[in-house]
């Protein structure tokens, strides 16, 4: 079986690629990058591995020939743009590759919410993603995931100082949302792309992906001070304020807008609070936040 993961280089790309060259079935497996660079050095080795150079915003660079399923990824937008019509492009590029190349299988890495038209910000180019590809292949599957444990990440920084502390957008402070490590994320991704040609129960055949169990931002100040050995300040980003904290991050401003418009409606009276309050059609990861974030936390700090 030959697999084709686009992009390659995210977080959710790579924990793929390691878990189907981890697999016993031995795929072979391409990565797509825009930078060759990029390519983890543990996976230049492996005899089942190739990287391609290829843009899925650049139709005329994505070559999936030889590929029986493929991974599809829109990776998030930084700079000044309409997000959502990147992402429709991005899907339709990836698409026409698909179709050209006669896949028998199509997984998209999606979010939670993304089954909903409005008021959900950044995740609106999900819900593009979805409708682009439905029809791509035989099979087609939608992994709708969480909040990301390791958008955690971005909170290291503050965590080594003095004094240590984090911000959180996830407020009230007990208030539990949905969370999945990016290893949960590889794994379920790998195990939907070896099943190609096993039909899934519908197409698109989708489901969610949550971590063992529901977290809060009090849980996260508990998994940064286990890891950190010492006690770590929460500060909390009230709602009103989600916006300008987006574009002191560093975001232009209409897309600060779109996270800040995704991180409301995660909370107490979101559109999404309803959306993650039941278990139907939810599969469940293993990794616990505190092993992520103790994962995370020992990690080398970026040459």
């Amino acid at each position: 079986m030959h697999i084709t993961v686009a992009p390659a280089s995210t977080k959710a790309g790579r924990a793929t690629i390691e878990a189907l060259l981890a697999d016993s079935a031995g795929p072979t497996v391409t990565g797509v990058y825009r930078n060759l660079s990029r390519v983890p050095a543990q996976f230049s080795p492996n005899p089942n591995f190739k990287a391609m150079q290829g843009d899925v915003q650049d139709g005329a660079s994505l070559d999936f020939s030889g590929a029986d399923a493929v991974l599809a990824i829109t990776p998030p937008q930084f700079h000044e743009s309409d997000i959502v019509a990147d992402a429709r492009k991005m899907s339709e590029n990836m698409k026409a590759a698909a179709q050209k190349a006669g896949i028998k299988r199509l997984v998209l890495l999606s979010s939670v919410g993304a089954e909903l038209e409005k008021g959900t910000g950044e995740i609106l180019t999900n819900h593009a993603a979805e409708q682009v590809f439905e029809g791509t292949a035989p099979e087609v599957v939608y992994v709708r995931c969480a909040y990301f444990m390791e958008n955690w990440m971005m909170s290291l920084e503050t965590v080594h100082q003095e004094p240590p502390f984090f911000y959180t957008t996830i407020t009230p402070l007990d208030f539990k949302v949905p969370m999945i490590a990016v290893k949960d994320i590889g794994s379920t991704l790998a195990a939907q792309l070896l099943a190609t040609g096993s039909a899934p129960p519908a197409n698109p055949h989708v489901f969610e992906l949550w971590g063992p169990e529901d977290y809060s931002s009090l849980d996260t100040q508990a998994a940064f001070a286990a890891a950190a050995g010492r006690d770590v300040e929460v500060r909390p980003v009230p709602k009103d304020g989600l916006g300008d904290f987006f574009v002191q991050a560093g975001l232009p401003p209409s897309v600060a807008k779109e996270w800040a418009e995704m991180s409301a409606c995660f909370l107490p009276g979101g559109v999404i609070e309803a959306d993650v309050s039941r278990t139907e059609g939810v599969v469940r990861g293993k990794t616990t936040l505190h092993e992520a974030v103790k994962e995370m936390y020992n990690l080398p700090p970026p040459a």
